[in-house]
């Protein structure tokens, strides 16, 4: 009796066992169909974030926030001439930080231009007639295909931050031009960037294709040796080469020559600033225009447009006893009874607008120096301290086509630090941070962060602006000659 309970007991635990081990298979198997649910779950979100990221082949060139407003360079290979030379690999090599190239297609061939080869991913062609369609697809596979039915890669378009490049067909354009601008109309509407760029081959002639790029709110075209620009956004002109346009009305051309004519046109953006900057040639500093499209992207019933950009060209000199400057007549030199009519100042007082400034210093704004390194970086000028004078100078000159009278307000914005004087056309227009009356190249400023841009709406002083060449001529104080902070930038703009 004993021994059947020892294997009725037995049979027993091994029923447990048997048991236990299915419930424990069971859960394993349910564990596996779960991992393998959740990795296709999150395999599907992954091929979904691609999807919705659009790589630059679908015609999106890294986007970038908006909200960021990251400054960024293109560079631009207009014509390398007859005889071929290496460029665009040069200049690849050359302008590490440049985000992309744009040139004629026929600039990413081999030196012996034989064959399809594929073209850097960096480099964007200009349709040039130079490749067929299928060697355009093998040389340019990583740019957009058929954005506009029918065209190929012959006419697209890239985007980066707050700018959108067109790459347009000028053979085809010349011919059935309706389809080009209808496209390049409905995908700025689509899309609406702060910057509209256009990139041709050959100069269009027709009428109605600059009326539609004006109508696109393009604000530069790129074509050969030439750039072109609304005239209304155009801030600062080249010293060379640049005259409105008789052919194009409403527009501004620039033509490059010399070496800047087959060297890099780098164009730069940041905000509603964009430039594009010539090669520089020994002997002689790079040209530049520089355009602003706030103006271009405003209802035209209050239309804000900058006369002065921020971050322009200025000429520049440290404070000293050699700094021609008179009393005008009548100036209270306490500062406690303001003049009260405006004084015509001689030709050799450096506010005025006939001085001859070739001799002093040329360079970007801002100017200035620090301590911190955040500010420091910010510097775009160097301006070292002098143990004669705890100031400088700076002179600007710009021009206003339109008549002043049209002109509802007009605005001076500053950085600076510590004390400023502003003087249009020789006539004193705002100060700050300064004592009132007779100031000289010894008197300091009072103690005044920089850095951040004040407003001085120039309400009783409009009628200095003339139509034609103007100065706006600024002197910057710190508070005492060695001052370790120092800070000038500034911009002037008006409403219509």
């Amino acid at each position: 009796m004993q021994k059947w309970d020892y294997f009725i007991k037995g049979q027993e635990e091994q029923h447990l066992q048997s048991r236990e081990e299915r419930i424990i298979d069971e859960s394993n198997k349910r564990g596996g169909y779960f991992i393998t649910l959740l990795c296709l779950f999150l395999f599907a979100i992954l091929v979904g974030a691609l999807a919705w990221s659009m790589p630059p082949v679908s015609g999106r060139f890294e986007l970038a926030s908006s909200a960021e407003r990251e400054p960024w360079t293109i560079g631009y290979v207009g014509d390398e001439g007859p005889t071929y030379t290496d460029t665009l690999a040069r200049q690849m090599g050359q302008n590490k930080n440049v985000l992309f190239f744009v040139g004629p297609a026929v600039l990413a061939a081999k030196a012996e231009r034989t064959g399809a080869v594929p073209a850097p991913r960096s480099f964007f062609p200009v349709w040039d007639g130079s490749a067929t369609d299928a060697n355009m697809g093998v040389r340019f596979s990583h740019i957009p295909e058929e954005q506009l039915a029918g065209y190929g890669r012959t006419a697209y378009f890239v985007d980066y931050g707050e700018a959108r490049f067109w790459f347009l067909n000028a053979e085809r354009l010349a011919t059935e031009p309706a389809v080009q601008l209808a496209w390049l109309k409905r995908t700025a509407e689509q899309n609406p960037q702060l910057h509209r760029i256009v990139f041709l081959n050959k100069e269009p002639m027709q009428a109605e294709v600059w009326a539609g790029l004006a109508d696109s709110g393009v604000e530069l075209v790129l074509v050969g040796a030439l750039a072109y620009a609304p005239e209304a956004a155009v801030t600062e002109r080249p010293k060379a080469g640049y005259s409105s346009s008789a052919a194009h009305p409403g527009w501004a051309a620039w033509t490059l020559s010399g070496p800047a004519a087959s060297g890099l046109l780098k164009v730069e953006g940041n905000g509603s600033r964009l430039e594009a900057t010539a090669a520089s040639t020994p002997g002689r500093a790079a040209d530049r225009l520089a355009l602003d499209a706030a103006g271009l992207r405003q209802p035209a019933a209050v239309q804000e447009r900058s006369a002065l950009s921020i971050g322009a060209m200025w000429r520049y000199r440290a404070g000293g006893a050699d700094l021609p400057a008179v009393i005008p007549q009548g100036l209270d030199l306490t500062g406690e009874q303001p003049l009260t009519s405006q004084v015509a100042l001689p030709r050799e007082d450096w506010r005025s607008p006939a001085f001859a400034d070739a001799q002093w210093g040329w360079a970007a704004a801002p100017f200035g120096r620090s301590r911190e390194s955040i500010p420091r970086s910010g510097i775009a000028t160097l301006l070292p301290a002098t143990p004669e004078s705890p100031a400088y100078y700076f002179r600007k000159t710009f021009v206003v086509d339109e008549d002043p009278a049209a002109m509802k307000e007009w605005l001076l914005q500053v950085a600076f630090e510590d004390g400023f004087i502003a003087y249009l056309n020789g006539i004193e227009i705002a100060r700050d941070s300064i004592r009132e009356g007779l100031v000289d190249f010894r008197s300091v400023g009072i103690p005044h962060k920089g850095g951040l841009f004040e407003t001085y709406p120039l309400t009783n002083q409009r009628n200095v602006v003339v139509r034609g060449v103007n100065t706006l001529a600024i002197e910057v104080h710190g508070s005492h000659p060695q001052t370790p902070e120092l800070w000038f930038d500034a911009s002037l703009s008006y409403k219509k």
